[in-house]
């Protein structure tokens, strides 16, 4: 086979893979980062986008390939489990803790129906909040703060319209009280608020406010840290919620409970068995496993394992043979 054929081959292949992955961004609603993050092996948001468009020009096609083979790899083992993966984290204790405190607070009709859920980065906070927008759906509105606002009430009350699905707002800050009042009145919504230690006082009396005057929840996300100095800071304010209005405070450790380390190394390990298991039948069964293995530890090269990794190495191994 003529070399150029073979390149034009690869290049086909490579775009061709590249497109499956955007219909599946697309079909999740993902942002660049989140897929990116999700996939380390499409590379930077530049290479990725540079393939999409055919603008292979510079690039080492056989090394983008492997990476992408292994990224369509990983894609297909997970099959339909793609389409519910954060449903794997619904026996984590971050999970549990917040679906039980939520459902608790639902049925509550007096003021006591704020939850903050604290803890520090990569405790689960995310994937709590995540996995309870699977459960509840449209019952939740999101929010994330963002020291933008700059404690202003109406840069907050024009983000919950936005969240509420309100294309425009008033111009009046009284105006947009009034609105989000009366859509969280018409039927008990949660309030969810991302990133809340970058409130000040005034948003704080605005959670205050919105507690007192409406039926449903409200749940701040949070790092422990941040949200503490925020307590201090504002004293009276956090005080006037933290009161009688607190649900339960949800804390969150930087020490994995041993448990969920277990449950998430089980079901990586699934993954990984289903990988190999989709193409160890065809091509050597267990010596394909064995060489697999092999190869694995040779592209980890002392660096952690990960699944893209292991996805690699069974697409480099089917190659090779």
């Amino acid at each position: 086979m003529a070399p150029e054929l073979f390149t034009s081959m690869e290049a086909e292949e490579l775009q061709a893979i590249a497109r499956k992955v955007c219909e599946y961004q697309q079909a999740k609603g993902m942002s660049d980062t989140a897929l990116l993050k999700k996939f380390g092996g499409l590379g930077s948001t530049k290479t990725y986008k540079r393939i999409l468009n055919g603008d292979l020009a510079e690039l080492d096609l056989e090394k983008q390939l492997n990476n992408y083979r292994a990224v369509e790899a990983l894609m297909d083992s997970m099959g339909n489990g793609a389409e519910s993966n954060e449903q794997l984290y619904d026996d984590l204790f971050p999970v549990i803790e917040l679906r039980r405190v939520f459902i608790e607070t639902t049925k509550e009709n007096g003021l006591a129906r704020l939850v903050i859920l604290q803890g520090p980065t990569g405790s689960g906070k995310s994937s709590a909040r995540k996995v309870l927008f699977e459960k509840f759906g449209q019952r939740l509105v999101l929010v994330e703060a963002s020291v933008a606002w700059n404690d202003s009430p109406m840069a907050m009350l024009g983000a919950i319209l936005k969240a509420l699905g309100k294309k425009e707002a008033p111009y009046n800050q009284m105006d947009r009280l009034q609105m989000v009042l009366e859509m969280l009145n018409e039927s008990r919504r949660a309030l969810v608020i991302e990133e809340a230690h970058h409130m000040g006082p005034r948003l704080l009396n605005l959670c205050k406010t919105l507690i007192n005057a409406t039926p449903g929840e409200f749940i701040l996300v949070t790092i422990d840290t941040l949200w503490k100095k925020l307590e201090s800071a504002a004293y009276q304010e956090a005080l006037q919620l933290t009161g009688n209005r607190l649900a339960e405070r949800v804390l969150l450790s930087s020490t994995m409970m041993k448990s969920d380390v277990e449950k998430i190394l089980t079901r990586d390990t699934e993954m990984a068995v289903k990988i190999v298991l989709d193409k160890a039948a065809n091509y050597g069964r267990f010596a394909f496993v064995r060489d697999v293995c092999t190869r694995v530890n040779t592209l980890a090269d002392g660096e952690p394992v990960t699944l893209e990794l292991f996805a690699q190495a069974v697409t480099e191994e089917v190659k090779s043979r």
